[in-house]
C-alpha cells in the first residue's frame, strides 16, 4: 500500500502529515520551527527525504532550512539572495521608483531530477537558483529584463509566487509575479518573455 504525505506551512510553524492511500487516519509531525511563519515547504521529487522550507519572522528575517531525512532533522542553508549586477529601480504602490530589495522567499520549486537543484521565487520579484542544496543562490536575472522597471507590487507586495518547471524541457520555466503577470523562459532564465499582463 502506498503512502501519502502533505507538507503544510503555517504562520505558527511547519507540519508533516502522513497517511496510507485510504487517508482515513493521519500521523502529524510538528510543529517544526514553532512560532515561525513558513512561507513555503516543498519536497524534492528526485529524493522524497529531501525537504526545503522558507521561514520568516519580523524579528529574525528570512531563513532557508533543509532536511535530508524527511523532516526528522533540519539544518539552516544559505540565505544570501543578492540581485545580479545593478538591479535598478521598480515602481512602488504610488508609482514612484524604488530600489529592488530582497525581503523573503515566497516559493521553492525543487528540480524533478536533481535533489540539489532548487528554484526560489522572492520578494522583490526575482528568480533564484541553487545547485548545491541551498548553500548558495544565484539570480536568473533575465526575468527582470522584461520591463522589470515597470513592475509594481500587488496588495501583498511584489512577489514571485509560483514556479512551474516543464517536465519535458529543463530549460522551460513558467513563473507568476504579483502584480506583473505570468512569464516564460525557454533558456533556463537567461531571458524571459511575458505571457500575460497583470
Amino acid at each position: 500500500m502506498s503512502s501519502v504525505r502533505v507538507l503544510a506551512g503555517t504562520r505558527k510553524g511547519a507540519f508533516i502529515l502522513t497517511s496510507d492511500e485510504k487517508r482515513s487516519k493521519w500521523d502529524i509531525s510538528g510543529p517544526h520551527f514553532a512560532g515561525w511563519e513558513i512561507y513555503h515547504l516543498k519536497g524534492s521529487p528526485a529524493d522524497p527525504d529531501r525537504l526545503y522550507a522558507s521561514q520568516s519572522t519580523g524579528w529574525f528575517g528570512q531563513v532557508i532550512q533543509t532536511s535530508k531525512d524527511g523532516g526528522k532533522t533540519w539544518s539552516p542553508a544559505g540565505n544570501e539572495f543578492v540581485y545580479d549586477g545593478d538591479p535598478g529601480m521598480h515602481q512602488h504602490f504610488d508609482g514612484t521608483p524604488r530600489p529592488w530589495a530582497f525581503k523573503r522567499v515566497w516559493y521553492l520549486e525543487p528540480s524533478p531530477t536533481d535533489p540539489e537543484t532548487v528554484y526560489a521565487g522572492v520578494e522583490d520579484a526575482a528568480l533564484f537558483k541553487t545547485s548545491d542544496g541551498g548553500q548558495t543562490w544565484q539570480e536568473l536575472a533575465g526575468l527582470r529584463s522584461v520591463d522589470g522597471h515597470l513592475w509594481g507590487p500587488g496588495a501583498g507586495g511584489m512577489c514571485l509566487h509560483n514556479i512551474i518547471l516543464d517536465p519535458n524541457d529543463p530549460n522551460r520555466i513558467y513563473i507568476a509575479i504579483s502584480a506583473a503577470g505570468a512569464f516564460r523562459t525557454d533558456d533556463g532564465g537567461v531571458t524571459g518573455n511575458r505571457r500575460t499582463t497583470a
